[in-house]
């Protein structure tokens, strides 16, 4: 079994497997909860789940006949049980909406540690069952304008490895 797959976006057809790919790890974690860490230096909304047609009905009717953008959908996942790790440069106002927005829509019992670093290069989207990492950060221009390459990875060991370094790497401060 092929454990990783390589998404160029240079075009509309990467665009396209990007937005399949996240979203449906995206929506996996709707039914499986886990802890996500969302590392990128700028951090925006673009659109991910395409619910135009309703297919995506049975997992959240409340929905309708749309497209979900990012912060929307990682909100969802969030709220349902994912606790979130979200690392961003700091001083990035794109990112501080971004997480400003994101914190309106969560709910009070929400598990979510942040933390802003001056010298965060790493782009990296990972839980204990996939990887998403490459040149692209997690932004409108990295999805949609960018020529950027990713790297979907299922490979338990090289994941298990990520997670140990960024348990290690970040300390998150402790929030009342």
């Amino acid at each position: 079994m092929n454990q990783e797959r390589m998404i160029h976006l240079y075009g509309p057809l990467g665009q396209r497997q990007l937005r399949e790919v996240l979203g449906t790890q995206l929506t996996g974690l709707m039914l499986h909860p886990e802890t996500i860490w969302l590392v990128s230096p700028y951090v925006s909304d673009f659109p991910v789940l395409d619910n135009r047609a309703g297919h995506w009905d049975a997992l959240d009717p409340s929905w309708g006949s749309r497209e979900l953008g990012f912060n929307e959908l990682l909100a969802r996942v969030v709220n349902g049980g994912c606790p979130l790790r979200f690392v961003a440069k700091r001083g990035e106002p794109s990112s501080k909406k971004f997480l400003d927005h994101l914190l309106g829509r969560l709910i009070s019992t929400a598990d979510i540690k942040v933390l802003f670093l001056d010298d965060v290069h790493t782009k990296v989207l990972l839980t204990h069952y996939f990887m998403l990492e490459g040149s692209m950060n997690f932004t409108f221009s990295g999805t949609h304008v960018k020529k950027e390459n990713v790297t979907l990875t299922l490979n338990r060991n090289k994941i298990a490895g990520f997670l140990a370094l960024f348990e290690q790497e970040y300390a998150f401060p402790e929030q009342a």
